[in-house]
């Protein structure tokens, strides 16, 4: 008698996406939203981030350097993200 699922620890074969692989980027009306919600999170997080850590060391300038590299990190984000392959 044979098993049919996976044994003793190992995992069924799910298809592509299983081994870390996103898949083709979407297309449709909602791609531009993606990457425009995409840099706005950089941008917030990363300014909330530079907003707590300048008034804990009273350096104000940090609030717009966390905005600046936010939105950096969120504009590769989307190349990564949507990039043609």
């Amino acid at each position: 008698m044979t098993e049919s699922g996976p044994r003793g620890g190992e995992q069924a074969d799910r298809g592509p996406a299983s081994h870390g692989h996103p898949g083709p980027p979407p297309d449709g009306p909602g791609t531009g939203w993606s990457a425009l919600s995409y840099q706005i999170a950089g941008m917030a997080l990363y300014g909330a981030i530079g907003w707590l850590i300048g008034r804990w060391t009273h350096l104000g300038v940090l609030f717009p350097i966390g905005m600046i590299a936010g939105l950096g990190f969120g504009t590769a984000l989307v190349i990564l993200r949507f990039r043609s392959r």
